[in-house]
């Protein structure tokens, strides 16, 4: 990026001095009686191209400036994407399979370093809280169905801060409608997971 303004500044300088350098000379064959018309015309438009060249090469450097940063931004929003979704995916298997697997713990340990570099602090900070509950649940060798259902509520929060990120801002009460609305499926759905647990143990006793 210094690069880039370093280079800006030096066309510009350079364009500065060439249409100054081409007004004095212009002057001095202007004002010399020695210089007939033909000589000033041609002096005029040797100074329009430097002075042209010149303008034309600062914008076109701003131009590229500008489609790289935007090529930039563009690649870095497609990355961020894909590891989000990756880590809300991967806890979400680590939730399901209860207890701990390596091969889940060690892909989640490498979604944590990707988060590190392309994240936002948001993210980063409420992906914390997701995997301290995870920490405590299998300390006592198996997440329980409470301790699931809190890791799930922590990704929600982790979800609203994704989403921050990603989409367009909105007004700071639009922001808390979604983030309610966001927590309430959440538990709606832990609520389903609920009555199917329910429905299944009844049908047990019913059996037995």
């Amino acid at each position: 990026m210094r690069t880039r303004q370093g280079t800006d500044v030096t066309l510009l300088v350079v364009a500065i001095a060439v249409m100054a350098s081409g007004y004095l000379v212009f002057r001095a064959f202007f004002l010399s009686a020695k210089a007939g018309p033909f000589a000033q015309e041609i002096l005029l438009v040797f100074v329009g191209t430097l002075v042209t060249i010149s303008i034309t090469a600062f914008l076109l450097n701003r131009q590229t400036e500008l489609e790289l940063r935007k090529e930039g931004n563009v690649l870095l929003f497609e990355r961020k994407t894909e590891v989000y979704l990756a880590v809300i995916e991967k806890v979400a298997e680590l939730v399901a399979r209860r207890e701990f697997d390596e091969d889940l713990v060690e892909d989640l340990r490498i979604l944590n370093h990707k988060l590190a570099v392309v994240g936002s602090a948001p993210v980063i900070e409420s992906f914390d809280e997701v995997l301290q509950r995870i920490l405590s649940g299998l300390r006592s060798g198996a997440l329980s169905d409470d301790e699931a259902e809190q890791v799930m509520h922590a990704v929600s929060g982790v979800s609203i801060a994704m989403r921050s990120d990603l989409l367009p801002r909105v007004g700071p009460e639009e922001e808390r409608k979604i983030a309610e609305s966001i927590l309430r499926n959440s538990r709606r759905v832990e609520d389903i997971d609920d009555l199917h647990e329910g429905g299944a143990s009844g049908e047990d006793a019913a059996c037995r």
